[in-house]
């Protein structure tokens, strides 16, 4: 469990140093789209994540595995806190909340094979995605991040 979460963080901290020089809102987004992308190739580690696969299990607030989770989400916490430190952005917790809910909803449903109807199923998250990151106060990210993302996670491979 720890290992799928670790692997997660390294996907989620890879492109947010890729795009460490972008602008908070450019950087936001393709850490979801590698979040994403670490969903569809790894479902199997997604669901034991994030579902309730180990019944009865649950976690300590204290515990390595809160601590892992904070790590997939740091490069997302962090762009925010910037735009927030600048006087911009919503940083409050239902603003996360639906953030998270925004982009990981549709990673779970499109993993589990539930958006086989969408003819462009990329385009849809990746547009639901800046309408979340517009509710969270973030600026528009540029037009061409997810072909910037594409380009370079195609070039790296896909993370282990």
């Amino acid at each position: 469990l720890l290992a799928s979460y670790g692997r997660l963080a390294d996907a989620t901290a890879a492109a947010a140093a890729h795009f460490a020089d972008a602008p908070p809102a450019d950087r936001a987004l393709a850490v979801t789209l590698a979040y994403r992308r670490w969903g569809l190739d790894h479902p199997n580690e997604l669901n034991l994540v994030f579902t309730d696969q180990l019944p009865g299990y649950a976690a300590p607030a204290d515990g390595p595995t809160v601590d892992a989770q904070v790590e997939i989400f740091r490069p997302l916490t962090e762009a925010g806190a910037e735009l927030t430190a600048a006087g911009a952005g919503d940083d409050s917790d239902p603003v996360r909340a639906g953030l998270w809910a925004a982009f990981h909803g549709f990673v779970m449903l499109e993993a589990n094979h539930l958006l086989v109807w969408l003819d462009d199923p990329a385009a849809a998250y990746e547009a639901a995605v800046r309408r979340a990151l517009g509710a969270a106060g973030f600026p528009d990210p540029a037009p061409d991040v997810r072909r910037r993302f594409d380009r370079w996670h195609a070039r790296r491979g896909a993370p282990a």
